[in-house]
């Protein structure tokens, strides 16, 4: 039933910031350090009563900071230029032309991404790999002056990743979804409804929400809800509905539905009617959110700008350990 994986997209001959030395490095901020600096009350009596519910964030900080110290130094000893950007004040001017070096984890690719919408190339780095599982990125703070040079020398060439785009009543999503887009009920304690339109047909659902994913975003939420893990070059899309109400209006069979787990292909449109007061739509985790207004149609599609990730043999293995193995449920058996 379900399509064969289409062709990946390709990346340019000479992607932009694959042998540059123009360098941006991209860094959060650790818990800590946020926490300090916006004076949180109870963080800062936890930390002076070292109460042991601060430690990993205490522990993680340090990581975090020695990790953005030795990359910059890995760096200028490849005789890059580097220019240091704290994460939230990236914007889509600031990556031409440039590698990107995106330190911290996957949030910090995440947020990253949305800001880079031509040809540069992101190089993800986990700064805490003791506390982060880093499915975006190809190194560490160990690793970090082997796999640059791979980059640099261009031994080691990017891979382009499918990203999703959408329309809410026509204007566009603010920006390409890497992972996954969330479609819900502001509150999570709440009821979504909503009717979902797919090639001539609808239908009505009453559920928690909806995952829509990348290939990419597979092992995220995704893998959590149930779906299924896809292979880095799979430009299908992934529909998950979570907790669907089943149950009937009326004493009978419970309904049975067609819309509530499929793939579709990039050219395709599955069009999201809102039925709810106060809708959300949700990219790539909390941070970017759009409201989804009673009666509005959001419309998503895989015509977004692909993404040139640096891509390593550990991360492809990584990616496998949570492929379904025999028993497994996975929309392979829909």
């Amino acid at each position: 039933m379900l399509s064969s994986p289409g062709d990946p997209p390709q990346p340019p001959p000479t992607p932009a910031g694959t042998s540059s030395r123009e360098v941006l490095l991209v860094s959060k901020k650790s818990r800590l350090r946020l926490a300090l600096e916006n004076k949180n009350a109870r963080i800062t009596a936890l930390l002076a009563a070292n109460d042991p519910s601060v430690a990993p964030m205490q522990q993680a900080a340090i990581a975090h900071d020695h990790s953005v110290a030795v990359i910059d130094a890995a760096l200028k000893a490849a005789g890059c230029t580097v220019q240091r950007i704290y994460r939230a004040r990236l914007r889509s001017e600031d990556t031409r032309g440039r590698l990107i070096v995106c330190v911290g984890g996957d949030g910090t690719v995440l947020d990253a991404s949305h800001r880079v919408l031509d040809d540069s190339v992101v190089l993800g780095v986990n700064s805490d790999p003791d506390r982060s599982i880093g499915f975006f990125c190809a190194a560490d703070a160990a690793s970090f002056a082997e796999v640059l040079d791979d980059v640099l020398s261009r031994r080691l060439r990017p891979t382009a990743l499918q990203r999703l785009g959408g329309t809410i009543d026509g204007r566009p999503l603010p920006v390409p979804a890497l992972n996954e887009l969330l479609i819900c009920h502001k509150s999570p304690a709440s009821t979504s409804r909503y009717r979902v339109e797919r090639h001539g047909s609808g239908e009505d659902h009453k559920s928690s929400g909806v995952y829509v994913s990348t290939a990419a975003g597979s092992t995220a939420a995704m893998c959590s809800a149930g779906g299924q893990v896809q292979s880095l070059d799979d430009r299908r899309l992934q529909w998950r509905v979570r907790e669907l109400l089943t149950l009937p209006a009326a004493a009978g069979a419970a309904v049975a539905f067609a819309h509530d787990a499929f793939f579709f292909e990039p050219h395709d449109t599955v069009t999201l009617t809102s039925r709810m007061r106060e809708g959300r739509v949700w990219i790539d985790g909390p941070h970017v959110a759009v409201d989804l207004p009673l009666g509005a149609r959001l419309e998503v599609h895989g015509d977004a700008p692909p993404l040139l990730l640096v891509v390593t043999p550990a991360m492809i293995r990584r990616r496998r350990l949570l492929s379904p193995g025999p028993g497994s449920t996975s929309l392979a058996g829909l």
